[in-house]
């Protein structure tokens, strides 16, 4: 079976409404993964990768991707990725930090959020019906 980014944004939803603190965690786990799963191909078909002869994760790789546009959604979308992935690892790592329903809310208001400025974005670069259907870095079109 496969999954799509919607998907984790349903598990997230599922768990926000938990109300113990692991389905807290799994809340912001999932839902950041919504997001980066969401991202990632919008990245892959517009954006260039300026980080490509340099190692690092392939997370920190997408959201510096949006960051170095001169587009100010998709800087924005890179800002909110970073900020989703310190709450994911702060959800999956942090054990000894309390995640309360309020942080996963807070996550999930995010990730609907994010929804929005990526699909704003998408819009920005979309191809119109004529022209040479190439973009530069930035997805204007040439």
């Amino acid at each position: 079976m496969s999954v799509t980014s919607s998907d984790f944004l349903i598990s997230a939803q599922a768990h926000a409404t938990g109300g113990d603190e692991m389905s807290h965690r799994n809340c912001i786990s999932r839902a950041y993964y919504s997001v980066y799963h969401a991202a990632y191909p919008v990245a892959i078909a517009h954006l260039p990768d300026p980080n490509k002869n340099f190692f690092m994760g392939e997370h920190e790789r997408l959201s510096k991707r949006y960051r170095a546009s001169s587009n100010a959604t998709a800087k924005s979308i890179g800002y909110m990725l970073e900020n989703m992935k310190a709450a994911r690892h702060r959800a999956d790592y942090d054990l000894g930090d309390t995640v309360s329903q309020s942080d996963a809310t807070q996550v999930l208001a995010n990730a609907r959020r994010f929804a929005q400025q990526l699909a704003a974005f998408e819009q920005s670069v979309a191809k119109p019906d004529s022209g040479s259907g190439v973009s530069d870095q930035d997805g204007h079109r040439n």
